[in-house]
């Protein structure tokens, strides 16, 4: 199981900046996200569209923001668990909480904070017979990196 001082259901930047601030308070701080990735739909969807509303920038990349706000809580040592769907949270006796992922990873902590923005994104897979025997080996859901995009012509 793994104990943290607190528990951030979503990684995007709500998520990262709450572990900047946390740290100052000397607070250690573990996420879970549903994306492989921290960032959010920053990371995920759009990394190259200009943000016009984040305080201090009068203009920010997506992806460049995620970069920085890693950059910013990285003295303060936060631990992920990505590719996980935080799906339970159970109140124990001893006033901590345990948040199960969808794939049985158990969490621990005093505080959970919820920094789910729109929710947890999910894939609309074809029905396939044993589609699920391929994916994450050789079955993608989000094109990564538009140039490796190999086409025929």
């Amino acid at each position: 199981m793994i104990k943290t001082d607190i528990l951030i259901i979503g990684a995007d930047p709500t998520g990262l900046f709450a572990v900047f601030e946390a740290g100052l308070l000397q607070l250690k701080c573990h996420l879970i996200d549903a994306l492989p990735q921290a960032g959010g739909q920053c990371s995920e969807i759009y990394p190259k569209k200009p943000i016009y509303d984040i305080p201090g920038f009068p203009e920010v990349l997506a992806g460049d923001l995620v970069d920085n706000l890693m950059e910013q809580i990285k003295p303060f040592q936060p631990s992920f668990t990505l590719g996980e769907r935080a799906e339970t949270i159970e109140k124990l006796n001893d006033n901590t909480y345990v948040v199960t992922t969808n794939k049985g990873t158990q969490h621990n902590a005093p505080i959970v904070a919820i920094a789910g923005g729109l929710g947890s994104f999910e894939p609309r897979k074809p029905l396939l017979e044993n589609l699920s025997d391929y994916e994450d080996n050789g079955v993608s859901y989000m094109i990564k990196d538009p140039k490796r995009i190999v086409t025929k012509g």
